[in-house]
């Protein structure tokens, strides 16, 4: 049951109680008095979840943009690293064209592993974001009693 159900069936079993009650008035200002606090009580709560709600994906929005920064600077390191390796092949290549050869294709095979190494910490980045992401979604919807937990 959401939580707006659970507050309107406490209302209308409150006001209920306050119904019948009302054959007094010491006990039906006491009634009245408790569904005011019950009310006043559940709308502090809402608020509050609300705060925590806004807090869980204000977390995971920083997350995702630190790990943004992270991928930015791995980009940069490679590309710093590629124009190293570019440049050492272009001195190699002032040498003798076998060694030139040789050197062009150790280059080649450094750079697909460089590729493959990048594509799979940019793989486990995008994996931990939607984690992160996903967990800040479920934590947000728990704290709301929401009826589908699903992100």
């Amino acid at each position: 049951m959401t939580f707006n159900k659970k507050l309107s069936t406490s209302l209308v079993l409150f006001i209920a109680m306050f119904g019948l009650t009302a054959c007094s008035e010491k006990e039906a200002e006491e009634a009245g008095d408790k569904v005011e606090k019950v009310v006043k009580g559940a709308g502090d709560k809402v608020s509050e979840m609300k705060t925590d709600a806004g807090n869980a994906l204000q977390a995971a929005g920083e997350k995702v943009s630190s790990m943004k920064e992270g991928a930015g600077e791995a980009i940069e390191g490679a590309g710093e690293k590629v124009s190293e390796m570019k440049d050492d092949a272009g001195e190699a290549i002032e040498g003798a064209s076998e060694k030139v050869s040789e050197m062009a294709s150790d280059a080649g095979d450094k750079i697909g592993e460089m590729k493959t190494s990048i594509s799979d910490k940019f793989g486990s980045m995008k994996k931990d974001a939607g984690n992160a992401i996903e967990d800040a979604c479920e934590e947000a919807k728990e704290g709301v009693d929401a009826n589908d937990d699903d992100c």
